[in-house]
């Protein structure tokens, strides 16, 4: 999605896309913990849900057109056994923006939920940008890759609990919002090859989906 700026490595675009990935997996396996959360395994978590993260991956090589060595950064991250309450809300807690005063009270469910429920806003906004940035940058056309797209995010949103359509509709949104006018203003540095491959995106996306 750029023309007047730097070249974007591959490796670069893939971190983009798995630093999300990551997360998901951390806020999904607190999910996962049940209540109180006692002790989490973002590696048990990963293990369970191993054909969706698979089909992931799958999905998000397509996107990126990325090569064996980019998507084998998504598991050199490597996860945890064992994380205590403790450990496991500071990083739900980075996770969801701070939304919480640190440390976070992991014994109150009520802080828990406002925790998993921003950083999954967060998680898969970013996620869906990253994916529609790889798109723009490495992949093939919008017929291809909008389904690639979708379905990416409606699995990982299933990862943290959320109804696939739904969340997609609502995530959209919120990428919409969040990312969109900072990119597509005319004042915007954003090249004009770029302004325009992240519309059409912005377009072919809202009416998959019918936002």
């Amino acid at each position: 999605m750029t023309d007047a700026l730097p070249p974007i490595s591959e490796t670069t675009l893939g971190h983009d896309i798995f630093g999300p990935l990551w997360a998901a997996v951390d806020v999904g396996s607190v999910r996962a913990a049940g209540r109180p959360v006692t002790t989490v395994s973002p590696a048990a978590f990963a293990e369970a849900h191993g054909d969706v993260l698979a089909r992931v991956l799958e999905l998000v090589r397509r996107i990126g057109r990325f090569q064996p060595g980019t998507m084998a950064i998504f598991h050199e991250a490597g996860w945890p056994t064992e994380r205590s309450a403790d450990e496991a809300g500071l990083y739900l807690l980075l996770h969801a923006g701070a939304i919480e005063d640190y440390p976070p009270d992991m014994a109150d469910p009520a802080v828990v939920d406002r925790m998993l429920g921003m950083g999954g806003d967060l998680v898969l906004t970013a996620f869906l940008h990253a994916l529609v940035g790889a798109a723009g940058v490495r992949g093939g056309g919008l017929a291809e890759n909008v389904p690639l797209v979708a379905e990416a995010v409606r699995l990982v949103a299933g990862l943290l609990g959320r109804d696939g359509d739904a969340a997609l509709r609502d995530t959209f949104r919120m990428w919409r919002v969040a990312h969109l006018p900072g990119i597509l203003r005319p004042d915007a540095p954003t090249p004009a090859a770029a302004k325009a491959t992240c519309r059409a995106y912005a377009h072919a996306l809202g009416d998959a989906i019918g936002v």
